[in-house]
């Protein structure tokens, strides 16, 4: 029977990257003034696993690679190479290329073979310049007693004994010597052995040094029906692992025992299995592992992102089910009709946990989206000569794991932002009282349903002169008057940098306006905060989720539309004296403040709809920290809906963030209150929202 090994390529993938990505974190953390011998063992056996899992499937580039750098972790854990800066840098390199080989295998195209040669060139170099300091090391100390005794070097007693035994004798004239030695008063063990008593003592010339047991003497097994060997003594001579014969040894180690002593020795079997028997604390050391080990692994399983994205989907068609039902609920009357809506009642409760439960599912947290951050800030601190120490914060914050693929490339550009242009050098931080080491924050927090990751810097902050500056510069409608959260913004734009040089970090003002088009592509918005000399602080606020959204249902003539909670600040019906005119525009005067009205019926040109404001219903809201109202016909209700996307079967459309489907069949569209802001042609809005 033939097995399809690639089948189990993808297992191989995903657990070589989470090794990888563990390498990394390890190797980052790691001390090299005093390295962590755990840390180091993980980091070795993370290295063997992939080793082993890339020769069973034939992947023999990656194989050889991580080959050699077993072998230099190996040397670093068994403590035969110091383990320095430099020898981290190598090891972080290797992980890039051996990254980058995996993502060859993985898509199936030509592994980087010169990167790979060059990184095994450079850890074998590694490997034998360490090799050539322990030869030199050890042909200058050599010596057969290891430099722990003052013998002469061609000694076969390594230095225990000071008397060189006579080679001639045979083996039971040895083993006599050494027990005659042992019980004399100048006893040359040292206190490792204990005294025999002189009846039980054959030879006085015994070289056998008390490993070899005298055949004719009675008490004593003969060495070939001995099962230890002749290294361990019958029950007449006293087993050195005993309680008893500690205390003896402490008492006296060159005094005879007493026979009373040897008697109350233990068995032989019982010494041996005593001796034998490990310690309780090397026993548990392993147990811990294991059992740990366990539990992961029966707490967690792989499971393929299209099956809980159909899950998704079939939960989604649920619930409209579920509003279709209570739509005709309502319709039944009388007993059968309560106990329809009893059951139709207990359905949407259950309906929503499910939902819940899985969408659950989808949320992953944020740590391995930030773990990647430290590599990052470490190699570009480094890089432009500045001292940084990053702050992780909220890593175990989840978020649906859609807006995490798409959130990877904001923040590493803002992240590298802070870095460049927030964070000054050592230098010039002691001439402004700061601490030589800059801090980067990068943190992440519920609030409500929505997420908000922020990325908060003690640098420099951001300087509005020279932004108002290069807007100037640049062509730009801004004036010195306006405030700073719209001066902020500036830096969004396409083309704009302040940076006084083009590097290969920055400078070329391309990214700042990705990341916010990036940012709200994913239904979130960027706000930013600064203080001159102080820091700056960067915050993304992000949904939950982007699959299902709690909205307000509100008709404008024959169409409905579904309004994100998130969004509304509250509904009302406008009286005469709230609305005034401005220019051909209407706006809503309210708690001493001008908002601007949108229209929905204009906006979304639908027929049939209430003209009149002072009959309609006006909703508040709130998007960007930009204010505004919109005007509806009339409020249906809250109700939790599914979005679908009109991009996958329609085309974009202005001021909608997709569809649902109603109860009833309909479709209704999803408002989006920040592309309204941006698009309303109202030159009105324009100026209230600018």
């Amino acid at each position: 029977m033939s097995i399809d090994i690639e089948q189990f390529h993808g297992v191989f993938f995903d657990e070589s990257d989470e090794h990888l990505d563990d390498m990394e974190q390890l190797l980052i953390s790691l001390d090299v003034d005093s390295p962590d011998s755990e840390e180091l063992n993980s980091i070795f056996r993370a290295a063997h696993s992939i080793k082993g899992g890339s020769g069973i499937f034939g992947f023999n580039a990656l194989m050889n690679l991580t080959h050699v750098m077993e072998n230099l972790l190996d040397k670093a854990r068994n403590q035969e190479l110091s383990v320095t800066t430099n020898i981290v840098n190598l090891l972080l390199e290797t992980l890039d290329v051996l990254k980058a080989t995996l993502a060859a295998y993985r898509d199936q195209v030509d592994v980087p073979e010169q990167a790979i040669a060059v990184s095994i060139t450079k850890l074998e170099r590694a490997l034998t310049e360490t090799q050539d300091t322990d030869t030199h090391i050890e042909a200058s100390s050599h010596s057969d007693a290891f430099g722990f005794f003052d013998d002469e070097p061609d000694s076969d007693a390594f230095g225990f004994f000071e008397d060189e035994p006579d080679t001639t004798l045979d083996i039971s004239q040895q083993s006599a010597t050494s027990d005659n030695e042992l019980s004399t008063p100048s006893d040359d063990g040292f206190g490792f052995f204990d005294d025999i008593p002189n009846e039980q003592v054959a030879s006085a010339e015994d070289d056998g040094f008390g490993f070899f047991d005298e055949p004719d003497v009675p008490a004593i097994t003969t060495v070939a029906s001995d099962e230890s060997f002749g290294f361990f003594d019958t029950a007449d001579i006293p087993n050195p692992s005993s309680k008893a014969n500690d205390s003896v040894l402490k008492e006296s180690p060159t005094s005879p025992v007493p026979t009373n002593a040897i008697q109350r020795s233990p068995a032989p079997d019982a010494a041996a299995n005593k001796s034998t028997s490990p310690p309780p604390s090397i026993s548990k050391s392993p147990a811990r592992p294991a059992k740990k080990s366990g539990g992961r692994d029966s707490a967690s399983i792989r499971v393929d992102t299209g099956k809980i994205d159909a899950m998704v989907n079939l939960v989604g068609e649920l619930v409209i089910t579920q509003s279709m039902l209570s739509l005709i609920g309502q319709e039944v009357d009388g007993p059968v009709g309560e106990r329809l809506q009893v059951a139709i009642d207990e359905l949407q409760r259950n309906t929503r946990e499910i939902q819940e439960s899985v969408m659950s599912v989808r949320m992953l947290p944020l740590t391995a989206t930030f773990n990647r951050f430290p590599r990052l800030v470490r190699d570009l601190a480094g890089k432009l000569d500045k001292k940084v120490d990053l702050v992780l914060q909220g890593a175990h914050t989840e978020i649906d794991k859609s807006l995490i693929e798409k959130l990877v490339d904001p923040l590493t550009h803002l992240v590298r932002n802070s870095i460049d242009h927030g964070i000054e050098l050592p230098e010039k931080r002691r001439a402004a009282g700061k601490p030589e080491m800059g801090t980067v924050i990068l943190g992440a927090e519920q609030k409500g349903g929505s997420i908000i990751i922020s990325i908060i810097d003690d640098g420099g902050g951001l300087n509005r002169a020279r932004i108002l500056d290069k807007a100037h510069a640049n062509g730009l409608a801004v004036s010195d008057d306006m405030p700073d959260s719209e001066v902020w913004q500036l830096i969004f734009q396409a083309g704009f940098s302040t940076a006084e040089a083009v590097t290969d970090v920055s400078g070329r003002g391309v990214g700042m306006d990705v990341v916010r088009r990036n940012i709200e592509a994913i239904g979130g918005r960027i706000e930013i905060e600064s203080s001159l000399g102080e820091g700056s602080g960067f915050f993304i606020h992000l949904p939950l989720t982007l699959a299902i959204v709690d909205g307000m249902c509100v008709t404008v003539g024959n169409q409905i539309f579904v309004i994100p909670l998130l969004n509304i600040v509250e509904s009302f019906q406008p009286t005469a004296s709230q609305l005034k005119t401005l220019g051909n525009d209407t706006v809503l005067y309210i708690r001493d403040q001008y908002w601007p009205l949108v229209p929905l019926y204009d906006y979304m040109d639908v027929e049939n709809a209430n003209r009149k404001p002072t009959e309609a219903i006006v909703v508040l809201l709130e998007s960007s920290k930009k204010r505004f109202g919109v005007l509806v016909d009339a409020l249906v209700g809250q109700q939790q809906v599914v979005i679908k996307s009109l991009e996958d079967h329609y085309r974009k459309v202005a001021g909608i963030a997709g569809a649902t489907i109603m109860g009833d069949g309909k479709v209704a569209l999803i408002i989006d209150a920040d592309s309204i802001a941006t698009t309303y042609t109202s030159s009105q809005l324009e100026d209230m929202l600018a």
